[in-house]
């Protein structure tokens, strides 16, 4: 598997959940690759770790070692994926795979519990401005790190 070569406070997966998310992919979508050195599992690897870290196909495989190139990536996912109507079926069957059945069997509106835990915000910069968020009054400002 691939091991981050940056660390930019990147969620990287661990390798129980890496091996549950391989797992799960290749059962409900195999992926048939011919006349590559990439393996589907290398394919998922990477694709998790964009997924993950929200971050781009080309952005994963300059961060992760001993990948291939993103543009090689994408030409073997461009051979090997079903048509666009074929993959959201898919998709859509490993998200319905996944659900307890308590939940499908249940009523269809859930409690949910959130811990939120927001920092007051009194001007020192962090990285992203994305990470400021608005809410009710405290400690003197309605601005937080959530």
């Amino acid at each position: 598997m691939f091991k981050p070569i940056i660390k930019n406070n990147r969620i990287t997966l661990s390798q129980q959940v890496l091996n549950a998310l391989i797992y799960i992919m290749r059962r409900y979508l195999p992926l048939v690759l011919c006349n590559t050195r990439i393996t589907a599992d290398d394919i998922i690897a990477v694709l998790g770790y964009a997924s993950t870290n929200r971050t781009s196909l080309d952005a994963a495989c300059q961060e992760l070692r001993d990948t291939p190139s993103a543009n090689r990536l994408r030409e073997v996912l461009a051979q090997v994926l079903p048509d666009r109507a074929k993959l959201q079926q898919e998709l859509n069957r490993i998200l319905r795979a996944q659900t307890p059945d308590f939940v499908k069997r249940g009523k269809r509106s859930y409690y949910i519990a959130i811990d939120l835990t927001l920092i007051p915000y009194h001007g020192e910069c962090y990285a992203d401005e994305k990470e400021i968020v608005r809410s009710q009054a405290k400690s003197g400002t309605t601005h937080f790190h959530g």
